[in-house]
């Protein structure tokens, strides 16, 4: 996983992201990018960007989504309010 410091922006992409879901040691992890413990683990890629989805869109924030390679895929940003989209607000896909 290819990780970066919260006060420090990622100079490559300039990340300032909220949740991210990214692999390591052949497990998939969705975490708050201000805690180093993810809050839900598993082998499926597509069910733990679901849920760090549904974690970003509650609270209002980016999620990020890395390859297994630790590359970027997708920066989707969310909005709160009282009835919030399922889809993102804003989606960016490096490259």
């Amino acid at each position: 996983m290819t990780s970066f410091d919260l006060n420090e922006p990622d100079s490559t992409n300039e990340l300032h992201a909220d949740v991210e879901t990214y692999h390591q040691g052949g497990t998939w992890y969705t975490r708050r990018c201000d805690s180093p413990e993810p809050f839900a683990s598993g082998a499926s890629r597509l069910r733990l960007i679901a849920i760090g989805v549904e974690v970003a869109r509650w609270n209002g924030l980016r999620h990020v989504i890395r390859d297994s390679d630790g590359t970027v895929a997708e920066i989707n940003t969310y909005l709160t309010g009282p009835y919030p989209s399922r889809a993102p607000t804003g989606q960016r896909v490096p490259g």
